[in-house]
């Protein structure tokens, strides 16, 4: 039998069983039985078109890579249901998210799964969310602060606290003493900075006051400017190699690049990024960015599948299938939606109807028990991840060109920046 057959139906066993179980432990004599042919869509709200749509197009294809495997798990288990999806392009536009969110909930959806992309949105969404029989499986918010007990949504991606305290080990191991931060000026930026600010002070290191910018800002040239005078004061004070730049940034981060390269002293410097530009293929697409990537030793987190040495079968086999569908190569975020559209399937099939305040009952205890993709979705009690560790990838040249790969593993139990290699 092939491996990845066995893999298949072993992941088969394994989800009958925790249903089986999770039936006898949680099912109420008032929850209606399933019966008849059923169609249950969800609703994913992506970012398609505008900031990352590399990272939209792979979502969407984990998300129905996600469906088929429902659909053949269903129908396995004598189900007579089948799910479906709806997607729709939010432009990562808080607006555009709100006005569609209602338009799929008035037509009849109210169960989401991934999306919306960013904390900005999904904090535009939670009132309307929270004030209606509503549910929402998110898979790429990270923002601190924004979720809570008793909500309706459920992030199974560790909130900013945890890529904080990654990046930290990383610039104090790489002997970092300033950091000239770089920051989108939203939600998920000023969180993510404050947490870093506060733990690399702890740490004795020094925060310049850096440069920030409005998410609608094209032009770079004054913010490159601005950080130009900074880091030339960090140099004197405390040398080229223990200063970074920290780029707090989404796809921004190749036009902030190109509007640094002139400023010789920018490029003597360690570039750090975060996981909304990590494994961007807009930064080795063009080989003049992806040279300035590699010459600054840039190198970005991103919540961890795996480690630095290898990723589970069952995450390398999705992003096969997502690279030969899409041809994209998927990050975290993306593999993730697998696991956001599949668990809100296993919750309908418990409680067999959408019954919204069951379902959203039940979502803690599937994700207690659930790791298809070798990560544990167990929340804590703001139905956030409880915990995860990162992978730090980075820019290298090739023989064929510019390529992302895995560089270091922060574990987050022992606060440990681990290298793929010696260094």
């Amino acid at each position: 039998m092939k491996k990845k057959n066995r893999i298949q139906i072993y992941s088969l066993l394994v989800i009958m069983g925790f249903l089986l179980t999770l039936g006898n432990s949680c099912k109420k004599s008032d929850d209606p039985a399933p019966s008849g042919e059923q169609t249950v869509n969800f609703g994913a709200l992506l970012d398609l078109t505008v900031y990352n749509p590399e990272n939209g197009l792979a979502t969407k294809a984990a998300i129905q890579f996600a469906l088929e495997d429902l659909n053949r798990y269903a129908a396995a288990a004598g189900r007579d249901v089948t799910f479906t999806c709806t997607f729709a392009d939010t432009k990562m536009d808080t607006t555009v998210a709100m006005n569609l969110l209602k338009n799929m909930y008035e037509q009849g959806t109210s169960m989401f799964v991934a999306g919306p992309s960013s904390s900005s949105e999904l904090k535009a969404l939670m009132p309307f969310v929270n004030q209606n029989p509503l549910v929402v499986i998110n898979s790429s918010s990270t923002a601190v602060g924004i979720n809570y007990a008793g909500s309706h949504i459920f992030r199974i991606i560790a909130d900013d606290n945890f890529q904080a305290r990654a990046m930290i080990k990383a610039a104090v191991t790489e002997g970092v003493k300033a950091i000239i931060p770089v920051m989108r000026n939203d939600i998920w930026g000023n969180s993510l900075l404050q947490g870093f600010t506060s733990g690399f002070l702890a740490e004795s290191g020094f925060i310049y006051p850096g440069a920030t910018y409005d998410p609608s800002e094209t032009s770079f040239t004054s913010l490159a400017n601005t950080i130009n005078t900074q880091v030339t004061q960090a140099i004197a004070t405390y040398g080229a190699e223990n200063v970074a730049i920290l780029a707090l940034t989404y796809s921004e981060i190749s036009a902030i690049m190109t509007a640094a390269m002139p400023f010789e002293t920018l490029g003597l410097v360690k570039w750090y990024g975060c996981d909304g530009n990590a494994q961007l293929k807009s930064v080795i697409s063009d080989n003049t960015i992806a040279a300035f990537a590699v010459k600054t030793g840039f190198m970005s987190p991103f919540i961890a599948i795996g480690s630095a040495w290898a990723a589970p079968d069952f995450a390398e086999q999705l992003s096969s299938k997502i690279v030969s569908t899409t041809g994209v190569v998927p990050g975290a975020f993306a593999l993730s939606a697998y696991d956001a559209t599949y668990i809100m399937g296993l919750a309908f099939l418990e409680v067999g109807s959408a019954n919204m305040d069951r379902i959203t009952e039940i979502i803690p205890l599937v994700c207690n028990s659930y790791a298809q993709m070798g990560i544990s979705r167990k929340l804590n009690a703001n139905n956030d991840l409880h915990e995860a560790d990162y992978l730090f990838w980075k820019v290298f040249s090739g023989q064929d060109g510019y390529y992302w790969d895995k560089f270091a593993t922060y574990m987050n139990v022992t606060d440990a920046f681990v290298y793929r290699w010696p260094q």
